[in-house]
Formats: C-alpha cells, structure tokens, sequence
C-alpha cells in the first residue's frame, strides 16, 4: 500500500528535485575525485617533503660542525657569527612538521635559506647545496 503524501509534500519533492539531485551528484563526484586524487597528492607531498628534509639535513650538518669546531678545537667565531648559526637550527627545529593552513611553508623556508646563505657568508664558505632541490611547487 502506498504511504499517503500530503499534496504540498509532492510538491516540494518535485520542486526541489532538482536542487536535491544536484547535492547527490556533487557528492557522489566530490567522493570520486578525492579518492582518485589523493594518492597523488599524497606522492607529490611525501617526496617534497623528503627534498625539504635532506635540504634541512645538510644545513644541520654544516651548522653543527661548525658549531661542534667552535666549542672543540682552537677556532674561535664571533659571538655574531655563532648566533647566526643557532638562528639557522632555531629555524629548521621550528619550521611545521604536519600539515597547517596557518604557516606559509615557503616564506619559512625562503627565511631558512636566506639566514643559511648568510651564515655561510659570514663564515665565508660556499653556500651552495649538493642536491640543488630547487623546490619550485
């Protein structure tokens, strides 16, 4: 037995059948790309992250040696100079690790790379890095 509708329902399902089918559609499309576009995503930040992270890696390396020589050895750097690099390492150990709408990732790492060159600078030793990541997105 059909459930009895009441006339100003039918009207309402018909008038807003169209609104109705277009959210079932968006959703069923929206769901569709997420799935098919997630695992790429996914690829091209994991393997970004990986250039950022090796870049980070070597600046660490550098700036630590030379921090480690400071401390260890007869080389002795300005106060300028050693300030210079524990800026660098508070930068990296402050750059996200997760993903966030509030930090502008390539402002901060534009800065790294800056506060980088100019401690080598200061130091006065190539800046260059061996792995040119050059990471553009």
């Amino acid at each position: 037995m059909a459930e009895d509708k009441d006339f100003n329902d039918v009207l309402d399902d018909i008038f807003l059948c169209e609104e109705t089918q277009h959210k079932e559609s968006y959703d069923e499309g929206f769901k569709a790309g997420s799935d098919a576009g997630n695992p790429e995503g996914y690829h091209l930040g994991y393997h970004r992250g990986a250039e950022i992270g090796r870049e980070f890696g070597f600046y660490r390396g550098i700036i630590n040696h030379h921090i480690n020589l400071s401390e260890d050895s007869s080389t002795q750097y300005s106060d300028k100079i050693i300030n210079q690099l524990k800026k660098v390492v508070e930068l990296i150990t402050a750059f996200p690790e997760t993903n966030s709408e509030e930090h502008d990732i390539f402002a901060l790492l534009e800065s790294i790379r800056a506060q980088y060159k100019k401690a080598c600078a200061l130091l006065k030793i190539p800046s260059n890095n061996p792995y040119g990541t050059g990471v553009s997105f």
